[in-house]
């Protein structure tokens, strides 16, 4: 590689990174990668996987770089892994461009998309570096994911680096063509607004619900000796709320550092103070199970729900584990790979989309000026409402939550511990995702983490309130409750399935040309 390729590389890399959260850079997103794509064009084939993946290497540890907090061979593994798919796409562009440059040009996004979308399966998925999570400060741009998931807004991005590439590097610059990328930006711009306003006319069932950060060091509170002060802290700032009556509390991943079903004083503990808050509780916490069937122990990163004046104790297990810290991958079918330690815990997934059911009594409320409150009107109704736990990493993957929302949610929690990552971009990125999901389904979500950032998120994506990073507190709030399930809630990722199916077509399609085009140079 030449000194020209290193600094295209380079500065492509660092203005990825700049359009992730924590910065607000999103919008360079487009011009970006026309300049790459003009770089990647105007190379050899054999340069080209290298620096679509050296690019991806540099741009992954510059905005993943927070995972050496927690496991340094994780983190190097995870960005090198990344980083092929970027090779890749980038190898498959300029071969295809050799024999078909029109054809390549229009295939890309389809392309793009479709990686993007296979990155959601397996042992070792990872879609944190999604193109769309750049565009989590745009509040109405992102609105039309409610019919494609996030990956129509992935798709939009590549579809305007190709336009910006053809206006710039290729002088395509006819006044309709260039009405054209705007009509792309306006379009999509304009639609949300549009629907801002209209989910903010109505009427909305409103649930109040109260958040704990108890900013507890994620290392520490696994200490015997600090259990005892850790699940005091909890009671104490559940306890703060009891005059603002919250009928929902969250507490955050294993919250409770043991395993509160077998730790029968805590557990009444819990017990008592739901039945004196009169709330119900969400509360993370380690949990394990006999399976008879494998005559072996299992351990979960659970969830469980309390409900007053109940002693029946749900559970949810969660299902999508970090890999190579949670668990490692494809354990159950290489047993001798539980041997090895992944430091976070040696989890097994669980298998339920599971939805809590609560029969609070709701108030009506409204949107004045883009703020959530109550109406005038006292009346109270028993309203049932069903509410799931979706625990830390698998809030980016939207084809999970949605699961949740399709089995009857109305309403997500999601519980995580990002003190792990330190004081770093990590935690603000991973607070950013959140608000896709509230808008994929447009439910309220509130977000309880350890360390912070803690959230109340409406269904308009829009953050109602939030506790900042490395703060002790809690949060209360009115959340909307909307009972219609979206587009994308019912039908999933369609749009991902639909890129994907084009792919493969085009890809044969074009092997099948070449051999033709080849055949009679030859």
């Amino acid at each position: 590689m030449s000194k020209a390729d290193w600094r295209s590389v380079v500065l492509t890399a660092v203005l990825l990174a700049l359009s992730f959260p924590p910065f607000p850079g999103g919008f360079l997103v487009p011009f970006t990668l026309a300049f790459f794509m003009h770089t990647i064009l105007h190379r050899p084939d054999s340069r080209t996987f290298l620096m679509g993946y050296l690019k991806g290497v540099i741009w992954g540890a510059l905005t993943l770089f927070w995972i050496g907090n927690n496991t340094i061979p994780g983190a190097v593994i995870t960005i090198l892994i990344n980083a092929l798919h970027y090779g890749f796409i980038w190898w498959i562009l300029r071969r295809i461009y050799n024999y078909f440059p029109r054809l390549a040009l229009l295939a890309f996004p389809i392309l793009w998309v479709a990686v993007e979308q296979l990155r959601h399966f397996s042992d070792i998925r990872f879609n944190w570096l999604n193109l769309a999570y750049t565009q989590t400060y745009y509040l109405p741009l992102i609105q039309f994911i409610e019919w494609t998931g996030y990956l129509g807004l992935s798709f939009l991005l590549m579809v305007l680096s190709v336009w910006l590439y053809l206006v710039i590097y290729q002088q395509k610059r006819h006044p309709a063509f260039v009405a054209m990328g705007l009509v792309l930006i306006l379009l999509p711009w304009g639609y949300g607004q549009w629907r801002l306003n209209q989910l903010e006319s109505k009427t909305y069932p409103a649930l109040k619900v109260g958040v704990v950060q108890p900013n507890v060091d994620p290392y520490r509170k696994w200490d015997a000796v600090f259990q005892d002060s850790a699940f005091a802290m909890l009671r104490e700032m559940t306890l703060e709320m009891q005059e603002d009556r919250p009928q929902l509390v969250i507490w955050p991943e294993t919250a409770t550092p043991f395993f509160l079903r077998y730790e029968e004083g805590y557990l009444n503990q819990v017990y008592a103070l739901v039945d004196t808050m009169n709330s119900y509780l969400i509360t993370g916490t380690p949990d394990y199970r006999f399976i008879p069937s494998s005559r072996a122990y299992r351990t979960y990163n659970a969830a469980f729900f309390f409900a007053p004046g109940l002693r029946i104790l749900e559970h949810y297990y969660k299902m999508a584990l970090v890999p190579a810290a949670e668990s490692m991958p494809f354990k159950q079918y290489l047993p001798f790979l539980r041997k090895i330690d992944v430091g976070g815990g040696d989890y097994f997934p669980g298998m339920e989309f599971k939805v809590f059911w609560m029969q609070p009594k709701v108030r009506q409320g409204m949107y004045i000026q883009h703020r959530f409150q109550l109406t005038g009107d006292t009346t109270s109704v028993p309203t049932r409402v069903g509410v799931s736990a979706v625990i830390c990493y698998e809030s980016i993957f939207p084809h999970l939550v949605r699961q949740f929302v399709q089995n009857g949610a109305r309403m997500l929690t999601i519980i995580t511990n990002d003190g792990w990552f330190g004081t770093t971009s990590g935690p603000y990125q991973h607070a950013q995702y959140a608000i896709f999901r509230a808008v994929e389904n447009r439910v309220s979500i509130a977000r309880s983490a350890n360390t912070g950032i803690s959230r109340l998120i409406e269904p308009t994506g829009r953050v109602q309130t939030e506790l900042g990073l490395n703060r002790k507190g809690v949060l209360l709030g009115y959340l909307p409750i909307q009972n219609t399930p979206t587009f994308y809630t019912r039908y999933g990722d369609w749009f991902g399935y639909l890129n994907l199916v084009l792919a493969l077509l085009i890809l044969s399609g074009g092997h099948v040309a070449r051999m033709v085009v080849e055949k009679r140079r030859g």
